[in-house]
């Protein structure tokens, strides 16, 4: 692309129109001072809009008019730029401006693009596409060398902002602070109805908090008083029940002493009587026979036992006699039974041995006779042998010859027959290898096709993981600019809490605040933070509290040790931990019932059932009393503290005065924060950096994961391209593998058919030959079967023939009988061994007959012996129970009757002492019950309350007036409180989810705020590091030096400028301002070409850039312009002849007669 043709009409110097035909590479315009060079450019910067008025040297766009033309009173004057771009050889791109001026000074201008109108941001945009800028330096003027001298660091600085895109990004971020600063305005909006919300809710807490607990005392007391009622009713009707039950149980009780007493008189006379009776019948008879007969009943027992016993082991050994004798019989009979067996077997194979041997003998005669006739026939055969024999080998040379030649006919049929078969085969083979063949060039059409689908897939996810990789980058960069932030504010915040903690120390409490800033797990906050008191009461429990109000409440030891080592560590002083896990247990209270006391101080303070052990530790059993004066009554016996904040000890000290209390606890506060403005703002800028570095740590995990996957999936994708690439290969391999087997079917085919053709010939001569050799051989045969049917060759081969029979019989009856031995052998042992064995069996039964004969002698005697004791046994128990029955009975029954007249004696006198009590009792019983039934019922409660079994009458009177003490000191109550509090706790729970996606949009803005920062910066660094590269080049081609940019801040490039460094040749390293006149205008052109080749364009215009260089740099700065001109057009304005002769073409411009600028073309290249 460059600019093709630019028209001119009544546009400064030139009047009327004036077409200047332009072409591509170096171009001078060149021509006397002010005959209008400089114009030419001015309107390309006019036509194509990239300068104001300024820039073209004019004071306002209507001084670009030609003068004659509003010299000549027209109403509208009017003057015209067109730029023509050659886009190619045949299509161009045409831009036009018309700028309208009336008499009133009043003008328009206009844009337009082949003729159709358009805006200037709209004509900007087009210019863009094809890489021409406003800020690209395309147009060089004569003040822009001089600028870029005399200009600051920052502005230079700014120049490569402007090429870098920083304004877009600067752009973006103002929009996104602008939307960051809304969503803040209602953050802080919502904050302050938070605060106000939260004021009321903890007002409103509390006021809850007071009134439930004055409902649930006014619900215990209403609890207590039924509980009193029913239990003075129970007791009474229990009283009652209680004295009919026992009058009644004594009633029953006294009938039945009654007839005891009456039973017991009569059992009593009649045991005395039976008594005396067995006393006299015992007396009369005697007791010592009676004690000898036992003793010998005793032992006849024993022996009885001891033969009884010897019985049943003699009837033990019977039976397993009997059972080893019955099996040796079983045995015995089986072992006869098998001799009698082999005894029948060896007669019979002694009988079948005789004949046996009578054959033998037989059959060996008849052989020796036949052996006999053999020998006799044999010499008159011997001639027919030798013919015989003749004939024979004749035969056998005739089949020798035949045989082969039938085996190879059959080879030669059965190969030509396997040739044709392999041909078919071939044929069938070179058919599949075609297929195979359209099959691979088909599996090769189709893997060339996924292998350029997984190349696009490659590259789609090469650009994807380079995506992820840049968003990753960013990201990591962001967050390590992040970082550096926030160690740079943590660091200002320590100097700022370090003043800070410097005036707190002064001021105390620095120890605990250190603790509840510290984020321990397990701290639960100050006691003065864990409780809520009623604004009446607050001096008196804090001045009761005292120094404990600033303990530190923890979850358990653990806790509080390693909290007193963190105070340890950091300094910071001391202070008291309550554990409580380690707290004791509060013991319950005893009601108190003093004059002017309002209750204990334990009592009026609210707080979580868990912080009970906390706040009995704090106020113990210290009273709240209405004054002073209340109080003294009662000094040395209860820790007191009155509500004016006097504080009386059991030991009798009082404290009291004035009360001063400017930095002291106060319930539900804690320790106050008193931070600086400056200190709140650099630690909510911590926060915001915390909550930004989160996120960031999250997108960088997620982007992280992405990338990791991408580079998975990229490197799968590079593998299975691999294997398809691979598989490709193979299938080309396979198919030239295909191409040299199709090769070797063909050679093999005409193998064949050589082989063929010569194994047919072969077979048609054995076709031929072999009938001739049949026909010979058939011939012999018939002559030797006719030799072989003479007689005495026949009768030999009879004899022979019967002889080889009877040797064969014979072998067979020679092997039976030897068989039959061998069989007598084996019997003829066995019933030796059967007959020892019957033996040995026959000697076992008789010993076992003689022991069982043995044992039942035995057992008779212990029959006899046993009958015996029996017999003895029975008469002497005959003895006892005779003798038993006459004095045996009679003892027992004058001991027992005994033994029973003396307990009816001592159950009749307790019975009677009984009787005579209860009579008592029963009176004193029907008296009391007499008067409880005159008191009338109390109205009860329906249904009946439960009341504890545990608490009497007295323990629930006192609790009632304990519980109306303590409501009248909680009086007046606000019991709307409780429905208040739930309503504000529902709006402030709406409110704080509003104020959480305002928060989550805030984040959102400000890490988007922190990207576009960080972009920011990248391209800068992108754009500074070219142009200083592209600067270092084009600075050492014009100068034969070197030089570098280099920036004021190069950790935030923004902060600071950019200066130009340049170490001309031979010449120390000097900046921009200490350098001469030439040397500026040099490292200034040099940085203007280093902007250029950054951002390439496809032209440039200079307007007597070289004005200020020497002869030797006009030389060379015309050379490099030259050389740049092969990749863009340069149209340069020059009166220096070093670069008019290294211009391609020449334009001349001059003054002509009535003001107007005339122009005239040179082509240089044509004159040599």
């Amino acid at each position: 692309m460059y600019i093709k043709r630019l028209e001119l009409t009544n546009f400064k110097s030139f009047g009327g129109t004036t077409v200047i035909p332009l072409l591509p590479g170096f171009t001078v315009i060149s021509g006397p001072n002010g005959s209008g060079k400089s114009n030419l450019l001015d309107a390309l910067l006019f036509a194509l809009g990239l300068a104001g008025s300024k820039g073209m040297r004019a004071e306002r766009l209507p001084d670009l008019v030609n003068h004659s033309q509003t010299r000549r009173g027209h109403s509208v004057v009017e003057t015209r730029v067109t730029v023509t771009f050659a886009l190619d050889a045949e299509t161009e791109w045409r831009v036009t401006r018309r700028l309208r001026v009336t008499k009133q000074g009043s003008y328009t201008s206009t844009y337009a693009v082949n003729d159709q109108p358009c805006t200037l941001n709209e004509l900007h945009d087009q210019l863009q596409a094809f890489c021409i800028y406003p800020q690209g330096y395309n147009v060089v003027l004569q003040g822009d060398v001089t600028s870029m001298i005399s200009m600051n660091a920052k502005a230079r600085r700014e120049i490569i902002d402007e090429l870098a895109g920083v304004a877009d990004f600067d752009r973006k971020i103002a929009q996104a602070r602008e939307k960051l600063d809304t969503v803040k305005e209602r953050e802080e909006r919502f904050r302050i109805v938070e605060r106000e919300l939260i004021q009321q809710r903890d007002r409103l807490q509390r006021e809850r908090l007071h009134a439930e607990k004055y409902q649930a005392l006014r619900l215990e007391l209403q609890e207590r008083e039924q509980w009193l009622l029913v239990r003075q009713w129970q007791a009474h009707e229990e009283q009652k029940v209680q004295l009919q039950a026992q009058i009644q149980t004594l009633q029953q009780e006294q009938t039945q002493r009654q007839e005891q007493l009456q039973q017991k008189a009569q059992e009593m006379a009649a045991a005395a009587v039976t008594l005396e009776q067995l006393n006299r019948q015992v007396k009369a008879l005697g007791e010592e026979e009676y004690l000898r007969l036992q003793a010998t009943l005793a032992d006849l027992h024993a022996q009885q036992r001891q033969c009884q016993r010897q019985q049943a082991a003699n009837q033990q050994q019977q039976e397993q006699l009997a059972e080893q004798l019955q099996q040796g019989q079983a045995q015995y009979h089986r072992q006869q039974a098998q001799h009698r067996q082999l005894a029948e077997e060896l007669a019979q194979q002694r009988g079948d041995r005789t004949p046996l041997m009578t054959a033998v003998a037989n059959s060996q005669a008849t052989l020796e006779a036949l052996r006999q006739q053999v020998q006799e026939l044999s010499t008159a055969a011997q001639t027919w042998f030798q013919e015989h024999s003749q004939r024979r080998q004749r035969i056998d040379a005739l089949i020798h010859e035949l045989e082969p030649s039938r085996t190879e006919l059959s080879r030669l049929q059965e190969r030509s027959q396997q040739l044709r078969q392999r041909q078919g085969e071939l044929h069938q083979a070179a058919t599949a290898l075609e297929g195979q063949q359209l099959e691979l060039q088909d599996a090769l059409t189709t893997a060339a096709a996924a292998i350029k689908q997984q190349e696009q897939q490659l590259q789609t996810l090469a650009q994807q993981l380079a995506t992820a990789q840049q968003q990753l980058s960013r990201t990591e960069e962001t967050y390590q600019r992040l970082e550096r932030e926030q160690r740079q504010k943590q660091r200002e915040l320590d100097q700022l809490e370090a003043r800070q903690q410097a005036v707190q120390e002064t001021q105390g409490g620095f120890a605990a605040r250190l603790i509840l800033s510290a984020d321990l797990p397990g701290v639960l906050g100050l006691v003065a933070q864990l409780g809520q008191v009623e604004p009446r009461y607050q001096l008196a429990l804090e001045i009761a509290a005292g120094a404990r109000l600033g303990n530190i409440v923890v979850a358990d030891d653990s806790v509080a040790a390693a909290a007193i080592a963190l105070l340890k560590r950091e300094q910071a002083g001391r202070a008291t931990f309550l554990p409580l896990n380690k707290m004791a247990r509060p013991k319950p209270l005893s009601p108190i019932a003093l004059a002017g006391c309002i209750d204990y101080a334990l009592n009026l303070v609210t707080f979580e059932p868990q912080y009970a052990p906390i706040f009995a530790y704090v106020f113990g059993s210290t009273l709240v009393f209405e004054s002073l004066e209340a109080a003294r009554e009662y000094l040395g016996q209860y820790r007191m503290v009155t509500l004016e904040g006097e504080l009386l000890e059991p030991s009798g000290a009082m404290t009291g005065g004035s009360q001063r209390r400017p930095n002291t606890l106060r319930f539900a506060q804690g320790v106050p924060p008193q931070e600086s403005a400056e200190v709140q703002q650099v630690r909510d800028r911590l926060g915001e950096l915390e909550r930004l570095l989160d996120r960031l740590l999250q997108e960088r995990t997620h982007q992280q994961g992405r990338v990791n996957a991408l580079s998975q999936a990229l490197s799968e994708a590079h593998q299975s391209h691999r294997d398809r690439q691979r598989q490709w290969e193979q299938l080309q391999q396979q198919q030239q593998q295909l191409n040299r087997q199709q090769a070797e079917l063909e050679r093999q085919q005409q193998y064949l058919s050589q082989e063929l053709t010569a194994a047919e010939t072969e077979l048609t001569h054995l076709e031929a030959r072999l009938p001739e050799l049949e026909a010979e051989l058939a011939a012999e045969r018939l002559a030797l079967n006719a030799l072989e049917a003479s007689p005495s060759h026949q009768q030999w081969q009879q004899v022979q023939a019967q002889l080889q029979a009877q040797e064969k019989i014979h072998a067979s009856q020679v092997a039976a009988l030897q068989a039959v031995d061998q069989a007598l052998g084996d019997r003829h042992r066995q019933l030796e061994q059967l007959e020892r064995d019957l033996k040995q069996t026959e000697q076992e039964i008789q010993r076992l007959c003689q022991a069982q004969r043995e044992m039942r002698c035995q057992q008779q005697a212990l029959d006899q012996t046993l009958g015996d004791l029996a017999t003895q046994i029975e008469r002497t128990q005959a003895a006892l129970r005779e003798l038993d029955s006459r004095l045996g009975h009679l003892k027992g029954d004058r001991d027992r009757h005994e033994y029973q007249l003396r307990q009816q004696q001592k159950n009749y006198q307790q019975l009677e002492w009984q009787y005579q009590k209860a009579s008592e009792t029963l009176t004193t019983l029907q008296a009391q019950l007499q008067e409880l039934s005159t008191i009338e019922p109390p109205p009860l409660p329906q249904p009946l309350p439960e009341v504890p079994a545990e608490l009497s009458l007295r323990d629930i009177q006192q609790q009632c007036q304990a519980l109306e003490q303590r409501l009248r000191a909680m009086e007046p109550v606000n019991m709307l409180a409780i429905q208040e509090f739930e309503e504000t706790q529902a709006r402030l729970k709406e409110l704080q989810e509003k104020l959480a996606v305002l928060a989550a949009e805030r984040t959102e803005i400000l890490l988007r705020i922190e990207n576009f920062t960080t972009l920011r910066h990248q391209s800068f660094r992108e754009a500074f590091d070219a142009i200083n590269a592209n600067f270092q080049t084009i600075f050492a081609t014009l100068s034969d030096g070197d030089g570098y940019l280099q920036l004021e801040s190069p950790e935030d490039p923004f902060a600071g400028g950019l200066n130009l460094v340049a170490h001309p040749k031979g010449k120390p390293v000097q900046r921009l301002a200490s350098m001469s006149g030439g040397e500026k205008s040099l490292t200034a052109l040099s940085f203007i070409f280093a902007l250029q080749r950054y951002r390439p364009s496809p032209f440039y215009a200079f307007d007597e850039v070289d004005m200020f260089l020497d002869g030797a740099n006009v030389e060379r700065l015309a050379k490099m312009i030259q050389q740049q001109s092969q990749q863009a057009q340069f149209i340069v304005v020059s009166l220096r002849r070093p670069m008019i002769e290294a211009a391609q073409r020449t334009i001349g411009v001059t003054q002509a007669r009535g003001q107007h600028t005339q122009v005239i073309g040179l082509d240089l290249t044509a004159y040599p």
